[in-house]
């Protein structure tokens, strides 16, 4: 299995925050009588965000791939970062490599 990169591990927190999130709206007293409690809730919660997750990662994907054909890692036929016009890597390559 691949080693995770900063921004997978960076992803997975965010989920794991979303499914904290999502317990306690479920679990809210403010919901009075609708109030959901028991063990399904998690089980509950963890289905919703992951159903939610693709629609939420998508457009924050599809900026980091565009980001990526910007700032080749391999910079141009020069060696320099087309946008930057530093040596390649330059900062912006390297940031979403890790």
């Amino acid at each position: 299995m691949p080693t995770p990169t900063a921004g997978g591990r960076d992803l997975e927190q965010a989920h794991r925050y979303g499914v904290g999130a999502a317990v306690a709206g479920l679990c809210d007293p403010g919901l009075g009588r609708n109030r959901l409690t028991g063990p399904l809730v998690p089980v509950l919660a963890e289905a919703a965000v992951t159903s939610a997750t693709p629609f939420l990662r998508a457009p924050l994907l599809a900026r980091i791939s565009r980001a990526m054909l910007l700032h080749p890692t391999a910079g141009d036929a020069t060696g320099t970062c087309p946008v930057c016009r530093v040596p390649a890597p330059c900062p912006t390559a390297s940031a979403l490599q890790s």
